[in-house]
């Protein structure tokens, strides 16, 4: 297999099309097709289905894109190391960000960032768990930071403990709550809105708090991003956990604490990941001190 084949199947898979594959890679379709071909043919198995809108993987397709992705990646990576000791600071840096950093030192840690490398070009996607370690395993990714979910492969990455951060009980500013003193077994009754990826059940340490306080979980749960979480606090009577400091944003307008109530909300840990056996980039290793450096500062 060589570079140029797998750069063929990753941007076959990436763009959908022949045509589009071979736009975006400088080359003509029939070189681009040609490169496919070889790389089937060494692979032993058919790897690329050619259809009337465009093209898809196989199962074998599908299995060697991930190793392809990692592999171009790392080139890149390895040119952009070699253009930065000539002195050019140009590259791609794509970086997976817990919703929470993003709203509150992203923007301090992006400007420290842009005065040392103004010309890298930088991808930010969020960073909830489930979305984030195929992305690092594949090295779309170059790092992360995400909220401890508690099933984090440490043999495959790089795990670094940034913050433990507090978290509050969020309801809407004007939320009925607000005139008393709530007890557990009423706010287990209400509607819980929970940022995270879907699931069934609550995180374990969501279930302990509603054990410690001896009543049940709540009957309605319903998991969503950040943004959305925010948006359906503010126009119901549900609740919602949340870091203290997203309640200094504007994001968060209309929302306050609870303060003192039958439960305690437990922390979230931060934690940065990145693949154990690949070295950061200098861009990457700067962006990262930049954001811990801004969330030393919050």
């Amino acid at each position: 297999m060589k570079l140029h084949q797998l750069q063929a199947l990753v941007s076959a898979a990436d763009h959908g099309s022949i045509r589009a594959a071979a736009r975006a890679l400088h080359l003509t379709q029939a070189a681009l097709t040609k490169s496919l071909r070889q790389l089937e043919d060494g692979a032993g198995v058919p790897l690329i289905v050619r259809q009337s809108r465009g093209v898809s993987l196989t199962d074998a397709g599908q299995r060697l894109l991930l190793r392809a992705r990692l592999v171009t990646r790392q080139i890149e990576m390895a040119r952009e190391d070699m253009r930065s000791a000539q002195g050019d600071e140009a590259g791609q840096l794509s970086v997976a960000l817990t919703p929470f950093l993003m709203l509150t030192v992203l923007g301090e840690g992006f400007r420290w960032f842009r005065k040392r490398y103004p010309k890298v070009q930088l991808r930010l996607m969020e960073g909830l768990v489930t979305r984030v370690l195929p992305a690092l395993r594949d090295g779309s990714v170059d790092f992360a930071i995400v909220a401890d979910s508690g099933d984090v492969p440490t043999r495959d990455f790089t795990v670094t403990h940034l913050q433990r951060q507090e978290q509050t009980l969020v309801v809407r500013a004007d939320h009925p709550l607000l005139q008393g003193a709530p007890t557990a077994a009423q706010l287990s009754e209400l509607e819980w809105v929970l940022p995270g990826p879907m699931a069934q059940t609550l995180d374990d340490s969501l279930l302990q708090m509603f054990a410690r306080a001896g009543v049940s979980t709540p009957a309605q749960i319903t998991r969503c991003d950040a943004l959305a979480a925010m948006a359906l606090i503010r126009q119901s009577d549900a609740i919602c956990l949340m870091p203290w400091p997203l309640l200094g944003q504007p994001e968060s307008r209309g929302l306050v604490s609870l303060g003192h109530s039958g439960l305690q909300a437990p922390p979230v840990d931060l934690l940065l990941l990145s693949r154990a056996e690949v070295p950061l980039t200098p861009a990457a290793t700067y962006f990262a001190r930049c954001l811990t450096d801004a969330m030393g500062h919050s």
